[in-house]
């Protein structure tokens, strides 16, 4: 058990430097801005800031289970909730916490003590993002603490990025292949070569699944979850910018998503 509280409210900075709190193998971790930060391990940081609740609360928020590091991952509104239904899908994506440090602005920032951003991932190539979440018509009110944000990044390292939702119909389509992630859709290593032997070539969706069933011997609506589960991981991948039905095309992916359930079996499989 951590033994470091999340904190309830940003301490002041009394320096003349911007410094970074985070949550890190049991402590409180206190260190000035620098290109250091680049490799903190913040994928695995605790949250920083309690998460509030109070009766009439507006914002929707829960746990989103990952596929990616195996474990919740907290968020405040639904749409923290699609950003993470997202970087869970996105394959470059390795590591996400939610409110994973704290930037404490140098004493005397005007209007803003400091600031904790919604989210940080570690991405494939070893590299950071932090990432704030806000709906498009509220990105205005604020510019000056994304700007404040932005250039904190860089000296860190980090990429930035602000997200405002995920267009129709990729997001429909996520939120739809997002209940086939858990393990227990993953097909095991007959029924996964199966299913990526049926949708070589390409085939439609209703296709290469009743082809994979006849050839496993199995009941259609188990092997379209498992094909399901495989296009969410992208083991398959489909135009998600199209609505997906039962007769969109499927074709290979290059490799499951890192961290999937069939990410480790074909890891074990190999060895």
């Amino acid at each position: 058990m951590d033994a470091v509280k999340p904190l309830r409210a940003l301490p002041s900075n009394m320096t003349d430097g911007t410094r970074v709190l985070a949550r890190l193998d049991g402590r409180m971790v206190n260190t000035p801005l620098s290109g250091a930060l680049a490799s903190l391990g913040l994928e695995s940081a605790l949250p920083v800031r309690a998460f509030f609740s109070w009766t009439g609360k507006r914002n929707y928020e829960g746990r989103w289970w990952s596929s990616t590091v195996r474990s919740h991952v907290g968020f405040e509104s639904l749409l923290e909730r699609d950003f993470l239904l997202s970087a869970d899908h996105d394959r470059g994506v390795v590591g996400v916490a939610s409110q994973p440090f704290a930037f404490l602005w140098p004493r005397g920032t005007e209007g803003s003590r400091g600031h904790v951003p919604d989210f940080f991932v570690r991405l494939r190539d070893g590299t950071g993002r932090v990432v704030d979440v806000k709906p498009a018509g509220r990105v205005r009110s604020a510019e000056r603490q994304f700007g404040l944000t932005r250039e904190a990044c860089a000296a860190a390292g980090w990429e930035y990025e602000v997200f405002t939702g995920l267009a129709e119909p990729l997001a429909s389509n996520l939120r739809w292949l997002a209940g086939y992630r858990q393990d227990r859709f993953a097909p095991d290593g007959t029924a996964a070569a199966v299913l990526v032997d049926s949708f070589n070539p390409e085939a439609s969706l209703t296709g290469g699944v009743r082809r994979a069933a006849k050839a496993l011997g199995a009941d259609e609506g188990i092997v379209r979850a498992q094909a399901l589960h495989l296009l969410f991981t992208g083991v398959l991948v489909v135009d998600l910018d199209a609505l997906l039905t039962q007769n969109t095309r499927v074709s290979l992916g290059v490799a499951p998503k890192a961290g999937s359930a069939w990410d480790a079996r074909s890891r074990e499989a190999a060895s």
